[in-house]
């Protein structure tokens, strides 16, 4: 089942920095019955923290189960990181009965206020067709918002679906537009994709110079595919200096 790193409140870390196994001090059980006390009251930010401590185990004992039901109640508090949260453990079946839909209906929750992790997820989710028949256009409008927010994995995946005329008509001008905007974030995807399009002249005008850049930088950037052209081409893996992507 694919693991996903959740959002912790700043809190919880603050308490395990000290609260390791065996290593409990008495200002850690103050800390911990104080954000419990807040979450007992309905405070959505210490039911937060507290479900990440169970979740964690951090102070107490790790209870995922425990962790689920807390985050429900900071998620019906209105808490957008803990309905992320309970979203990924409904689409791992962690700590509760795997159910897809409810993972959808709170990332979709989540995403409506703005949250671009739920957009990805659910983007993700309807892109694959994972536990959920798989809808492309669905998956390009949560892309899109994620993307028009500025998510360089988001602004990536709009540029490909424009490119592939996926979920969305095909518009090679927005694809590259995407992409350069992913590769302006240094996304290594985004900058082996336009880098290669700009080497084999594929949908729009060969233009090496601009290829040996993307490709470079995407290589720096930890794409294993950017190798196998810097070597054919005999180009250098280091960028000597600062380049400049087209607009």
């Amino acid at each position: 089942m694919k693991k996903t790193l959740f959002l912790i409140a700043a809190q919880v870390l603050l308490v395990g920095s000290v609260a390791t196994a065996g290593n409990i001090t008495e200002m850690d059980k103050r800390a911990f019955m104080s954000v419990k006390t807040k979450a007992d009251k309905g405070d959505a930010n210490s039911q937060f923290a507290l479900a990440g401590m169970y979740y964690q185990g951090i102070v107490t004992t790790k209870d995922h189960k425990k962790a689920a039901e807390i985050y429900k109640k900071a998620a019906a508090n209105g808490h957008v990181k803990a309905m992320f949260n309970l979203g990924v453990m409904y689409h791992n079946g962690d700590g509760v009965k795997q159910d897809m839909d409810e993972a959808i209906r709170l990332f979709k929750q989540a995403a409506e206020t703005g949250d671009t992790k739920s957009m990805m997820h659910m983007a993700d989710m309807y892109y694959k067709g994972d536990g959920i028949a798989a809808d492309p256009a669905k998956a390009y409008h949560w892309y899109k918002k994620a993307a028009d927010v500025g998510y360089p994995a988001a602004q990536y995946k709009v540029g490909i679906m424009h490119k592939e005329g996926v979920g969305v008509a095909k518009n090679i001008k927005l694809a590259v537009q995407y992409l350069n905007r992913s590769a302006l974030q240094s996304y290594p995807q985004a900058q082996f994709v336009l880098g290669k399009m700009y080497h084999d002249g594929t949908d729009i005008p060969k233009d090496m110079k601009e290829a040996k850049a993307l490709i470079q930088q995407a290589y720096v950037n930890g794409s294993a595919e950017a190798k196998v052209i810097l070597d054919k081409n005999n180009w250098d893996v280091t960028i000597p200096g600062e380049v400049h992507l087209k607009e």
